[in-house]
């Protein structure tokens, strides 16, 4: 649409130049100077051109308001519209310094300290573009010092830059201050643009020194109760065999000695739990594992244990399987996975139990067709002490801690735990090895 006013204007104007141009030749008849008269018309024209022309690229090299109210023609139309495109950035150069001024209020009314660092693909790696007053603070970062420079010279730990190479959006790490060790920041890769990346440290120190006494306590507590717990059951032996035959004394110490066993059992456990967690289970020389062979032993030893119970165990098992690890721990996972199978599914139940290989994944799997899980339930199965029915649980001798260990020594073996289940179809807890292993 303005293309077609521009060409009206412009055919307007050339009629009217035409028509002066014509009318000075006429007037130069007489004299016979009409074509020096049409001539002088003419340049006065192109000239008319050339000084807009002028008067435009002064404008455009000033950058400043432009002024061309004398103009008319072709120049008016132009000078018009060039001065609304002038408005219409000016409104949007506005517009966006008042968004940036708001998202830096935002920005830096996070609690949380934010850095924008550049991708590995740029010429310096992880180079800092960016941060918030927040981060200013928390890691007493300066403009002029730090922008441009890379963020491992602040955080040198290697871990740092494992984690900011790792293709997980997701991956959470627990990070000390470099400043003071005892603040602990867990930082969280945000998308921002194709080139850079948002980093946001949340300050968890409260919660990872809260947690920590809580590990602590526990692993504590548990090593000073198992030594009285031991002596009482000493001495309740002592009393089993000193009132044998004794039916008024001999059934409550036998219901002692069970309920003492359960704590004996629940304090390993715990204890179990404690090492776990402390450690980082980082270790690239892990031995290589006869999974097989240790499957094979845990059925044999259930059914040895629970002879009196009727169930099916069957087994699909790949033998030329193996894999790295901790014995220990992976025959934990083993034990805890097949013994939760058949001390929560009732008489003349089928477990399946399968170890195999797929996309050059390891999986260990526990399949029963027992009562199954409600779908509530499965987020926090592998939570401490977490019982679906707290009755059952509690008399069939476990001790809830059972599936936390299992989530503990998957994570040191970079494995997932997945839970399928459904009511009246049974359960299945799959093991998912990584390939890095």
């Amino acid at each position: 649409m303005n293309s077609n006013k521009l060409f009206i204007i412009l055919f307007f104007e050339l009629c009217i130049v035409g028509m002066a141009l014509f009318i000075l030749f006429f007037l130069g008849q007489s004299s016979e100077i009409s074509w020096h008269l049409f001539s002088l018309g003419l340049c006065l024209y192109f000239f008319w051109h050339i000084y807009n022309l002028f008067r435009l690229i002064e404008w455009l090299s000033s950058k400043q308001c432009l002024h061309m109210d004398s103009s008319f023609g072709i120049w008016s139309e132009i000078c018009s519209q060039l001065v609304s495109l002038q408005q219409t950035s000016q409104s949007r150069q506005k517009k966006l310094v008042k968004h940036l001024g708001n998202y830096q209020t935002f920005v830096n009314k996070i609690p949380d300290a934010v850095i924008i660092i550049s991708k590995d693909n740029t010429k310096q790696k992880n180079e800092i573009e960016w941060f918030n007053k927040r981060a200013q603070l928390t890691f007493q970062l300066k403009k002029k010092k730090h922008l441009g420079i890379s963020l491992n010279d602040i955080f040198t730990d290697p871990a740092v830059d494992d984690f900011l190479s790792s293709p997980e959006t997701n991956k959470r790490m627990e990070l000390h201050s470099p400043l003071d060790k005892n603040k602990i920041f867990s930082p969280r890769i945000l998308p921002y643009h194709k080139s850079s990346r948002l980093l946001l440290f949340r300050n968890i120190s409260r919660i990872y020194w809260i947690d920590r006494m809580r590990k602590d306590f526990v692993a504590n507590i548990s090593h000073e109760l198992r030594t009285p717990l031991t002596v009482i059951r000493g001495y309740l032996e002592s009393f089993e065999s000193y009132f044998e035959k004794d039916k008024k004394f001999l059934p409550a110490i036998q219901s002692m000695q069970l309920q003492s066993l359960r704590m004996g059992n629940l304090i390993q456990d715990l204890l179990v739990l404690s090492k776990l967690e402390s450690d980082t289970g980082k270790d690239d020389n892990k031995p290589l594992l006869a999974v097989p062979t240790m499957i094979e032993n845990v059925i044999h030893d259930i059914k040895v244990l629970h002879g009196d119970k009727k169930y099916t165990i069957k087994s699909d098992i790949d033998y030329s399987l193996k894999m790295p690890g901790y014995e220990n721990e992976i025959q934990s996972v083993i034990s805890n996975l097949i013994n939760n199978a058949i001390r929560y599914t009732p008489s003349n139940s089928i477990i399946l139990v399968r170890w195999y290989s797929n996309n050059n994944k390891n999986y260990f799997s526990v399949e029963d067709n027992g009562e199954g899980i409600e779908e509530k339930h499965l987020q926090r199965l592998t939570e401490r002490f977490y019982r679906v029915d707290k009755g059952r649980s509690r008399s069939e001798g476990g001790t809830g801690l059972g599936l936390s260990i299992v989530k503990h020594v998957l994570n040191h073996h970079n494995a997932k735990l997945k839970i399928k289940s459904k009511p009246g179809e049974g359960s299945q807890f799959i093991c998912c090895f990584m390939p890095d292993l």
